[in-house]
């Protein structure tokens, strides 16, 4: 049963818990309440991107045993590696303020503690979360695989006390719409959220550690891609279908992740407040041991040689902890944080899309129907980046 079991886990399990992380409770709750469903495309668009990049990504690190940092970093001379490193660990600090943050805010709504208490707690618990995973093979996956689990359903029991209008979910899936500044920003964010560049980062580095030159794995890792991520794709579509059912049609704007947790306790009860803060605290659990991973690999792809684990980990983790601290201490929204991270990450996304759509098409690893969709994938996000770039304004 437990081979079994394992048989099903693999690098698409770990990746996709980086599409349900916090960013995406911040980025839909805010567009939810604000603008009911009106950015739910938004979701479903982002996820298909995200599905077909991230199957790129994979079958990169099985065909060549690298990731596509390793392949961008080996083209570069000393001076241009230094400049492209500069996004990559803005990629890290902006994903982990994120993922850190919601287990403070986790660990502060369900038991009370200080926001600012329960963000030093969150330091030790994510390392000794690694040492247990360090210790069996197949058990970090089955421990994100758990987590993953408890998210969705948290968010089940949610929409079904909730009870949004179906009909509604269906027609605004359906139509694309961009109405002002401010929704483009929320839009913005949710691809960032969704389409995460240091998941594209990591699962390269994945594949190619497991599986590197067995190109019979191919077809499973496209099978676990779609089907990971299609679940990713289902719970953050119930992020933003909740927030729309349980504040947009009372006429609430959230305006901070608190208010969300608050509001609902009076609204739909303790046990919808709860199965909240249990969905956010475990997202920022397993989302968190995701992007420490990511932020050593990439750490030791800059500087070209292996790292102890222990020792980049928690570098990761205490550099990443400041601007989250300072943030918080200025009195900067916990849902700004969120949403202005992954407007960062969809910003600094390029950096790994454009590369890695380029290596794909100069190995020729793929059709020219999936490098032509690719092309229009990175192409779509550029001019939305850009044209939030031109009319950006702030989300309140």
């Amino acid at each position: 049963m437990k081979k079994r079991l394992l048989g099903l886990l693999g690098p698409a399990t770990i990746v996709s818990v980086a599409y349900i992380d916090p960013g995406n409770f911040g980025s839909n709750i805010a567009s939810g309440s604000l603008y009911g469903l009106d950015l739910l495309w938004v979701v479903w668009v982002s996820s298909i991107i995200a599905m077909l990049l991230q199957y790129l990504s994979g079958k990169l690190g099985i065909l060549t045993g690298r990731s596509v940092v390793d392949l961008t970093l080996l083209r570069f001379n000393r001076v241009i590696k230094i400049a492209y490193s500069l996004p990559l660990l803005a990629i890290v600090i902006a994903t982990d303020m994120a993922e850190f943050l919601g287990i403070a805010l986790g660990l502060h709504l369900l038991t009370g503690m200080p926001l600012l208490f329960a963000t030093l707690i969150a330091v030790i618990d994510i390392l000794v979360l690694f040492v247990l995973s360090d210790r069996r093979r197949g058990l970090l996956e089955m421990l994100i695989g758990s987590l993953v689990t408890i998210i969705g359903l948290s968010y089940i029991v949610q929409l079904y006390i909730i009870a949004p209008d179906t009909y509604t979910i269906l027609e605004k899936s359906l139509s694309p719409t961009l109405s002002d500044s401010k929704q483009l920003l929320l839009a913005v964010s949710i691809v960032g959220a969704t389409v995460m560049p240091h998941a594209l980062i990591l699962h390269g580095y994945l594949t190619a550690d497991r599986w590197n030159g067995i190109k019979d794995k191919i077809k499973r890792h496209a099978r676990e891609t779609v089907v990971y991520l299609s679940i990713a794709a289902l719970i953050n579509a119930s992020i933003q279908i909740a927030s729309y059912g349980a504040f947009h049609t009372k006429g609430i704007e959230v305006m901070d992740i608190d208010q969300a947790y608050t509001t609902l306790k009076p609204l739909y009860g303790y046990l919808a407040a709860n199965a909240f803060g249990i969905a956010l605290l475990a997202s920022g659990i397993s989302s968190s041991l995701v992007s420490v991973m990511v932020g050593q690999r990439v750490i030791e792809s800059i500087r070209g040689k292996s790292i102890e684990r222990w020792k980049v980990r928690l570098s990761v983790r205490l550099v990443n902890m400041v601007p989250l601290l300072v943030a918080l201490v200025i009195g900067i929204k916990t849902i700004d944080v969120l949403v202005y991270s992954q407007v960062v990450l969809s910003l600094m996304l390029p950096f790994v899309a454009i590369p890695l759509v380029i290596f794909v098409s100069r190995y020729r690893l793929t059709s020219k129907y999936t490098s032509v969709a690719s092309i229009v994938a990175v192409i779509f996000i550029v001019i939305l980046n850009l044209a939030m770039i031109t009319f950006g304004v702030t989300t309140h």
